[in-house]
């Protein structure tokens, strides 16, 4: 079963790829709008998973401009992270 957090991701990274792809005009600018309710979404919902959390982590790093970062540093540190650790 795929989360929610997982599917407003999928639903983020499809908009921003389709934004770029787009010229700039009335399309681009509904995939702007279509990206951001999906980033919301993501960021509003909370992680009960590794897998959430690394989704949320993608995103961040895609969002974040600076690679030096706290923020893009513990992103790193999260998708490094694997899963079935006890």
């Amino acid at each position: 079963m795929t989360s929610p957090i997982r599917k407003a991701t999928m639903a983020a990274l499809a908009a921003d790829r389709r934004c770029w792809k787009e010229s700039v005009t009335i399309n681009a600018e509904t995939q702007m709008r279509r990206f951001g309710v999906a980033y919301r979404k993501v960021i509003r919902t909370p992680a009960r998973t590794l897998s959430d959390l690394q989704d949320k982590a993608r995103l961040v790093m895609l969002c974040n401009p600076k690679p030096d970062t706290i923020e893009a540093s513990l992103a790193r540190d999260i998708l490094a992270m694997k899963g079935g650790v006890k």
